[in-house]
């Protein structure tokens, strides 16, 4: 069995033919994805940079989120607004009743 450092790499840790240095801290490709994870970031291989998520999956990530919120949160936003439409319903009615009375 291979020893493995605190982040559980093999050591040493090989990166294309190199040894990763006592002093760093070296992590696999998988790890590194999964720390940028939370963070809605990928590396991108092509240009070796961290780029944000694009626009389309930002609203895939928001409306999966949306749909599988769970019932509480879901009880706290509607109750609210449904008040709010209720009062905003009642007022366009009013003016629509006045409008019909005086047309």
């Amino acid at each position: 069995m291979q020893a493995l450092d605190d982040l559980g790499n093999p050591l040493p840790y090989e990166l294309g033919g190199f040894e990763c240095p006592e002093e760093m801290v070296c992590v696999t490709a998988e790890s590194f994805n999964e720390m940028l994870e939370p963070y809605d970031m990928e590396y991108s291989t092509e240009t070796l940079a961290l780029e944000p998520k694009g626009d389309a999956e930002a609203v895939l990530d928001f409306t999966t989120t949306l749909l599988f919120l769970d019932f509480w949160t879901i009880a706290y936003l509607a109750i609210p607004l449904t008040i709010f439409a209720v009062y905003g319903l009642s007022i366009y009615a009013g003016f629509k009743w006045i409008q019909k009375k005086f047309s």
